[in-house]
């Protein structure tokens, strides 16, 4: 009688013992989604703290070039303020040099008149002939040596100025690569 009960109720029993595995299924599922679910959001969490730490450490280091390049600018300004002082301080010497150059030519000129004068002089009351040419030869050649070596050394004081200046920034340069360099390797 138990047997003819379980053969009449078998599909009772089964559809209990199918619904009680697809409700174990279905909890299986669930929990699963839900530990999937987790590790998501604890995923999800996580690279949000590395863009957040990677994004601080790029504005850090776009802060430091930033900082190197600011420094670097300031020397190159530094550096052109003086190199153009120093060029006008070869100016005003090179000006300074022709109106000493005037000046003794002026008093060289001045003299050659005396010195003419008193040749005239001598020549008059008969006593030798004046012969100006080796004064004026000695007049041209100082005017002109005078004036390349005036020349010459405004060159060269330019060049000076402008070689320092080119220094001062291959160095300033060079101390923002190497700032950069160690900044990038920590």
């Amino acid at each position: 009688m138990i047997l003819a009960t379980l053969r009449a109720n078998a599909w009772k029993y089964s559809a209990i013992a199918l619904g009680l595995g697809l409700g174990f299924a279905l909890l299986m599922q669930t929990i699963g989604l839900a530990e999937a679910r987790l590790e998501a959001a604890h995923a999800e969490t996580t690279l949000q703290t590395e863009r957040a730490a990677a994004a601080r450490a790029a504005l850090k280091t776009s802060e430091r070039y930033r900082k190197l390049e600011g420094t670097h600018r300031e020397e190159i300004a530094q550096s052109d303020t003086d190199a153009l002082a120093a060029i006008a301080a070869a100016d005003a010497g090179r000006d300074r040099a022709i109106d000493t150059r005037n000046r003794l030519q002026r008093d060289l000129a001045d003299y050659l008149i005396q010195h003419r004068a008193a040749a005239q002089a001598c020549a008059a009351a008969g006593q030798c002939a004046p012969d100006a040419a080796p004064t004026d030869l000695l007049a041209d050649l100082q005017r002109r040596a005078d004036d390349r070596a005036g020349e010459l050394a405004h060159v060269a004081d330019t060049a000076r100025a402008r070689g320092l200046a080119c220094e001062r920034a291959y160095d300033s340069a060079r101390a923002m690569m190497e700032a950069a360099a160690n900044a990038q390797a920590q």
